[in-house]
């Protein structure tokens, strides 16, 4: 007969078979468990990527609506300059009107050394008379000022142009005139000599425009 295996050899082989057993089945958790953060790892990539696909799209489309936009304004900026270039058009022709009347003040001025009082001294037609493409009236001010008022297709409905004058130095170089408007800001356009003023300045009674 074969000589017996020892008990303890035997408990050896079993305990042997048993960690490698255990090994085993580590080996096999921690493979599905890195199996398991892989996948989780590629589905988180896969977010990533279509939140990355879907803020392009996004921006694309912000990008196509501020172009539109810039385009909208653009429309709107030529729309405007050729509204206000017509306008300054008409003002610019209406203000020929100012000629004939800075001319019969200077001569009524010359005459009697003090301004009308009214349209007539001066032998000019009543306000209401002078019309024009924008014009609505032009009337001489008690100091001899001259005031234009025009209508809506000026850009401003009731729309003022004055035309200042100044007696200062008329004895050597005869009435000075300065043109401003707080209506205006692009008077310019229609007169370089005009100034545009934001505040008013102080109010000038009306004289009798009979």
């Amino acid at each position: 007969m074969g000589k017996a295996v020892p008990p303890i050899a035997i408990a050896l082989l079993v305990a042997a078979l048993a960690f490698a057993g255990w090994q085993l089945a580590l080996g096999n958790r921690q493979q599905a468990q890195l199996a398991g953060e892989v996948a989780a790892l590629r589905q988180v990539q896969q977010q990533a990527q279509q939140a990355l696909s879907e803020s392009q799209e996004s921006l694309a489309a912000l990008r196509q609506e501020q172009a539109q936009m810039r385009r909208t304004l653009s429309e709107s900026q030529e729309s405007l300059a050729a509204a206000n270039d017509k306008a300054s058009l008409s003002i610019r022709e209406d203000l020929q009107a100012v000629a004939a009347m800075r001319t019969a003040i200077a001569e009524y001025y010359a005459t009697t050394g003090k301004m009308p009082s009214q349209h007539a001294d001066a032998g000019l037609p009543s306000p209401g008379q002078y019309r024009g493409k924008t014009l609505k009236s032009a009337t001489v001010l008690a100091d001899g000022s001259i005031e234009l008022v025009f209508d809506a297709a000026s850009g401003v409905d009731g729309g003022r142009i004055r035309f200042v004058v100044d007696t200062s130095r008329a004895d050597a170089m005869g009435l000075q005139w300065r043109c401003t408007t707080t209506d205006y800001p692009l008077i310019k356009r229609a007169s370089p000599a005009c100034e545009y003023e934001s505040r008013e300045g102080p109010a000038v009674p009306v004289a009798d425009g009979h």
